[in-house]
């Protein structure tokens, strides 16, 4: 498995390895979307510095957003923050955010702590 979830008291932290796919992406916002904590998150943190690769095309990020607007209709309340330096990674959550106005607003970050000051913010 090429991520793993990290569980905070008011979010999760994905945290991305290895080369990734779609499925890998798809497979963790299903997980924690799926959780039984997912009606108490703030904020969702995924972390791709430490990707070897992304094989993912801009068009497949259709299906992240899909997921995400279902997800929003339980939980409204949810930012995501990407943290990455990947050009790949950075143009996908462009394509992303062009639809956000109806899933979750996202924003891009180079480290982790400039994330989470945003979303303390």
């Amino acid at each position: 498995m090429s991520y793993q979830l990290a569980w905070e008291p008011c979010g999760v932290v994905l945290h991305f390895s290895e080369q990734i796919t779609i499925r890998d992406i798809l497979n963790a916002s299903i997980e924690y979307e799926k959780d039984a904590q997912f009606d108490n998150l703030r904020y969702v943190i995924a972390n791709y510095l430490q990707i070897e690769g992304c094989d993912v095309e801009p068009n497949q990020i259709d299906d992240i957003w899909a997921v995400d607007w279902g997800a929003k209709q339980s939980n409204g309340k949810i930012k995501k923050a990407i943290v990455t330096t990947s050009p790949k990674v950075i143009a996908l959550a462009k394509r992303y955010s062009s639809a956000s106005a109806l899933a979750f607003p996202v924003k891009v970050f180079t480290t982790e702590a400039d994330a989470r000051a945003w979303l303390n913010a």
